[in-house]
């Protein structure tokens, strides 16, 4: 089929590339929401973490770490300390866990090891 020289496109050629240029828009909207989610994750990983550095380090110079949730980026983060005697009579091991508040989630753990409390 032979066109004139003013010819456009067809109604179905146009309608062709509009149905694949709207997949295209939907791939990219997937993958952009899947960013969206993976940028989330590491946000609340590493607020979890830095909560449990934290109280670590509060627990290692003697200070006591604050009680409750902490705010730490935008996130309410609890962080719940575990500790267990070693085979140093002066040192005990302190795991941490450090849960975001919004979904319960635990996102952190850590272990470090702190002098061991004189009791009379």
């Amino acid at each position: 089929m032979k066109r004139g020289g003013d010819a456009g496109f067809t109604l179905i050629e146009t309608l062709v590339a509009m149905a694949v240029l709207a997949m295209a828009a939907m791939a990219l909207l997937g993958a952009t929401e899947a960013h969206i989610r993976n940028i989330a994750a590491l946000e609340a990983r590493a607020a979890a973490q830095w909560a449990a550095e934290n109280h670590l380090a509060e627990l290692v110079v003697g200070a006591a770490p604050q009680a409750g949730p902490v705010a730490m980026m935008g996130h309410s983060v609890r962080v719940t300390e575990t500790r267990r005697p070693t085979s140093d009579p002066g040192l005990e091991q302190v795991d941490l866990a450090a849960t975001d508040m919004a979904d319960g989630q635990v996102y952190a753990r850590l272990t470090g090891f702190v002098l061991r409390e004189v009791r009379e």
